[in-house]
């Protein structure tokens, strides 16, 4: 073997991980079953050590699906489907595997061309003299001339008017999906491995991968791979990008959690490959739609660009841009591409090249040749399971590059591919051609199950972004002489609560948060919940308490500290031990210390009566009026003497909160899909229940519903009405035991509306409610995030939540039907999927108004975030006495401000302060600092330094800015 190319050959039909003398080499799968061991330099006599670890799963899990081959799902329906197939050391004919990679790629450049193309002639009549050359008995001699003929059969340059094409390898890697997050750390080990040894043989070959948590987990694992990926970034080759920790879900997780998405993945690279970590484009190839906040966080996160593929899967209107404007809420412009050869794991055969090229050229039909830019990224590798390119497709890549009737082909770097793409847009704008823009969000038509499957880590997910919100801001609204986080403990302090975040973002990820992966990432996820938890629980109990140290109590009998966490200043009925007290005035992320022993005897606010038809409750606000059946017969805001139930057709109230389950047999991907046709297959759940008044006090009243729902089910609901609430909450427990079933809640409303608005990250979208076109009609779920409204002039109706996402809203001839989606059961992946019990809740809110009117808003984040009571000792010496806040913030009456976080600094130098204008109305904000303030300067989503003329700040005392629709502004406070 002197002298030549050495290679292990080795299959087992499965994946598995080459050991070479304790390192990690490299990954074998069914598309890779040879490891180079020597490049044309072996000496003979060597001696390696080579261990093989085999996984006894395919690249997608141990799952098949239905385009996969008959033999090789029975295979894996055996009990043990692991084999050997191969296992042997091998001479490698470079000369030989020339000859095969061209041959092979004319051929299918061949088939990819019309017929009575002259190319198609041209590339028929040459292999049909190359093969006459070739002896079968005895093929090797020649064959180095017979390959370079070939290749000469293959250049001819692209035709000057073809498109320019970057690709670049690409190992896509789901974090957990068909598998477990710690077969994840292994593929991660496998496929970058591949690409390092693939770096060696092939000089021009660029890779891409995204997502730092992956990097960290080779890091830790494998620590030598992480060395010699080290060395490739910084030689420029291996580029780390995408920006965020995780490839997220877009539709359920907050706007502050893609805000961290961004800090630690950005932190992590830059961190760990200095300058060559920097990031310019935000890369999100999978993921299931992408709410309007994204421009402006991308944007302040310091990216230029936005990379997808996933809009190319919506089934019924065909997308209408490659490359264009994407504008968000606030009117932020990100430059957006996506990908046009609709694959990010993408073979590269040259049927693909020219699918890419087709699809840039036309879209629906019409030709954008004229105003578009005329170059595309193509990704290529295996993917979804990992992987990444082969050798083969790198192979096809370099014939590519000068080949006639192909697209200008070159491989290279994506930041690369993102200066030209903007070098184009500004060449277009120079000429007055603007680039096509699209404004607002992009909605997936597809995966709209994902908006429900696993409703318990959808609420979890919620639950936790509000705890460690929570633990931040009272962590540094603890008064200096106080702090519990100081000095020595700040670090110890910032380490648990990054460590919870980065648990929380890997828990984000596309197909563990939206519900599409099998049973036992969920297991994961659980168990990753409460570790979160824990963290969260604690470190507010433990600041809570040091907060009640410094509470002076010395003449109270009863104190109480009651804690707001939302971003208004707040009244409303709180829960102390058993007994209920009504609080006014607690400000905004603040405290009031009261004395529960002066509140004397209250009288009724709140009025509870049963009859024979059913149980109604009243506060001056609202009156409800609850069926046998355990719907809200009758709803009516009494200011505005306004019914808000729609009528039907003989002329009686429709009833709100009207249970239905509806048949959920999705045609393909069942976790991930709701089909336009499951409302064909209705149940209305409208049979008399068990009813029964469960509190009459003063400042609350309460009833309960109990009844069978579906086959196996069970479904306990809890109408409670406090003391000045706007809002009927409907407390819900659910015991799910169906299959394939949808359950969801609908709420027609005595509304004439043409759109609905919904909440949504950092804001709200408005959203027609009609069918007029196929556009509206694809929009039959949508997501949308703590509330949704409909209004008339005078008068509206609001649905709001504590973690549902699934919803919709229908105009009728007489008024609006709004749904929520509550839980839904698919069998595939995860057979278990909601099975068992779970706690939710939502509300109805009749109003005056329209939402802004009304603040739906903020009693939807009320809703979600109730105020807590913490019982004191009394007798204390302190220095918190009355109510207060960190800092006020004062906005102009028709704007929003929410306190998206209040947190140590990443860098340790000071606080951080994040304030988003939520309505779209701009006007002056001013801060008003409780605290030492002495320095308040404006930063970016990174804490960097950012420019801001209109900021003034006086010392101590205020900071003055102002705020434009929808933006999302950071101070750092020293």
């Amino acid at each position: 073997m002197r002298g030549h190319t050495v290679a292990l050959r080795f299959s087992c039909g499965s994946e598995g991980t080459l050991w070479r003398d304790g390192v990690a080499f490299q990954g074998f799968d069914p598309y890779r079953d040879l490891a180079f061991l020597w490049s044309a330099g072996a000496r003979g006599g060597e001696k390696i050590d080579l261990f093989v670890e085999g996984a006894c799963n395919l690249p997608l899990g141990i799952s098949t699906f239905w385009w996969d081959h008959p033999e090789l799902q029975a295979r894996w329906r055996e009990p043990k489907p692991g084999r050997l197939e191969s296992a042997e050391l091998v001479v490698v004919d470079e000369a030989a595997w020339r000859y095969a990679q061209a041959w092979d790629f004319l051929r299918r450049l061949m088939l990819a061309l019309p017929e009575d193309s002259p190319r198609a002639t041209e590339i028929a009549n040459g292999l049909r003299d190359f093969h006459a050359c070739i002896d079968a008995q005895d093929p090797v001699p020649g064959m180095e001339e017979t390959a370079s003929a070939l290749d000469e059969l293959v250049r001819g340059g692209a035709h000057e008017a073809a498109t320019a094409c970057v690709a670049v390898g690409h190992a896509h890697i789901d974090t957990a999906w068909l598998w477990p997050l710690r077969e994840t750390r292994r593929k991660c080990v496998r496929s970058f491995s591949n690409v390092l040894r693939l770096q060696e043989r092939f000089a021009d070959f660029h890779f891409l991968c995204s997502q730092a948590q992956q990097y960290e987990y080779v890091k830790e694992d494998a620590p030598e791979v992480f060395a010699q990926i080290a060395k490739r970034v910084q030689e420029g080759r291996w580029e780390p990008g995408g920006a965020m920790w995780i490839e997220p879900d877009c539709t359920c997780p907050s706007g502050e959690s893609f805000v961290r998405q961004i800090v630690h993945g950005t932190g992590f690279w830059t961190e760990h490959f200095g300058a060559a970590g920097k990031q310019r484009f935000l890369y999100l190839p999978d993921t299931f739609g992408f709410p309007p906040c994204l421009p402006q966080i991308a944007r302040l996160g310091g990216l230029d660009t936005f990379i997808t593929n996933k809009m190319s899967w919506c089934e019924t209107n065909k997308f209408p841009h490659v490359t264009f404007m994407w504008r968000g809420l606030d009117g932020t412009e990100l430059l957006t591409h996506l990908t046009p050869g609709h694959n990010y794991n993408s073979s590269i055969e040259p049927k693909d090249m020219l699918y890419g090229e087709k699809n840039l050229i036309v879209q629906d039909g019409q030709s954008f040749f004229a105003s578009a830019i005329p170059m595309w990224l193509q990704p290529f590798g295996f993917g979804d399971g990992g992987g990444g390119p082969t050798d083969w497709q790198i192979a096809r890549a370099e014939l590519a590059a000068d080949c006639a009737g192909l697209p200008r082909f070159e491989q290279h770097r994506v930041d690369v591919f993102c200066g030209r793409l903007h070098a184009g847009r500004e060449a277009l704008e120079s000429a007055g051609r603007p680039l096509a823009s699209w404004d607002g969000e992009l909605y997936l038509e597809l995966h709209r199950g994902t908006y429900t499957s696993q409703a318990w880590l959808k609420r979890q997910n919620r639950l936790a972004e509000s705890a460690l919100r929570d633990v931040e801001a009272l962590a540094c609204s603890l008064p200096s002489a106080s702090r519990a986080t100081d000095a020595k403990n700040l670090s110890a302090f910032r380490g648990r609560l990054d460590r919870a975040w980065k648990t929380l973002l890997l828990n984000q990820f596309h197909d563990i948060l939206p519900g599409s992966s099998i049973e036992i990432v969920y297991k994961d996820a659980r168990a990753d919940h409460v570790a979160i938890s824990q963290v969260a629980v604690g470190e507010r109990d433990r600041l809570e308490m040091a907060f009640a140290k410094i509470a002076d109590t010395r003449a109270m009998r009863n104190p109480v500290l009651v804690r707001n966490t939302a971003s208004k200043r707040r009244c409303g009925v709180v829960e102390v031990g058993e007994a209920l007290i009504e609080v006014n005035d607690v400000p905004a992320l603040g405290m009031k210390l009261i004395d529960a022993a002066e509140i004397g005897p209250l009288p009724p606010a709140v009025m509870v009566k049963a009859t024979k038809r059913g149980v109604t409750l009243s506060n001056g606000t609202v009156r409800a009026f609850i069926d046998l059946a355990g719907r809200v017969a009758e709803l009516e805001h009494l200011p505005t003497r306004r019914l808000a139930n729609m009528r039907d057709a003989r002329g009686r109230p429709m009833p709100m909160n009207q249970l239905a389950m509806y048949e959920d047999r999705p045609r393909r991907w069942e976790a991930w899909d709701t089909d336009r046709d499951y409302f064909d297959k209705c149940l209305m759940i409208d049979d008399d229940c068990e009813i029964a008044i469960s509190q009459a006090h003063p400042l609350r009243g309460e009833m309960r519903v109990e009844r069978a729902i579906g086959a196996k089910s069970r479904i306990w609901q809890t109408y409670r009405l406090d003391a000045g609430s706007g809002r009927l909450e409907i407390r819900t427990e659910v015991d799910w035991r169906e299959s394939q079933q949808l359950l969801r809640a609908l709420f027609p409303c005595a509304v004439r509306a043409r759109h609905a608005w919904f909440g949504s990250q950092f804001g709200a979208i408005e959203r027609p409610i009609h069918r007029n076109t196929s556009w509206e009609e694809a929009r039959f779920e949508v997501p949308g995030h703590a509330w949704m409204d409909v209004a008339e002039p005078g008068f509206g109706v609001a649905v709001l939540d504590d973690g549902r996402y699934g919803r919709s809203a229908i105009a009728t001839a007489d008024g609006a039907t709004l749904g929520l989606s509550l839980l839904k059961s698919p069998l595939f992946p995860d057979p278990t999927c909601d099975r068992g019990e779970h706690a939710f809740n939502y509300a109805i809110m009749p109003h005056a108004g329209d939402w802004r009117d009304a603040d739906v808003d903020c009693a939807a984040e009320m809703f979600r975030e109730p105020m807590r009571a913490l019982a004191l000792t009394k007798g204390r010496k302190g220095i918190l006495r009355g109510a207060w806040a960190p800092f006020d913030v004062l906005a102009a009456a028709s704007m929003r401000v929410e306190i998206a976080a209040w947190k140590p600094a990443e860098d340790g130098r000071g606080r951080i302060l994040r304030l988003v204008e939520t309505r779209g109305a701009r006007g002056d904000v001013q801060v008003f600092w409780n605290i030492d303030a002495s320095k308040v300067s404006s930063v970016d989503l990174l804490e960097k330094p950012l420019s801001r003329e209109d900021l003034r700040h006086s010392k101590g005392a205020a900071t003055l800015l102002r705020m434009k629709p929808f933006e999302i502004v950071t101070l750092r406070v020293e």
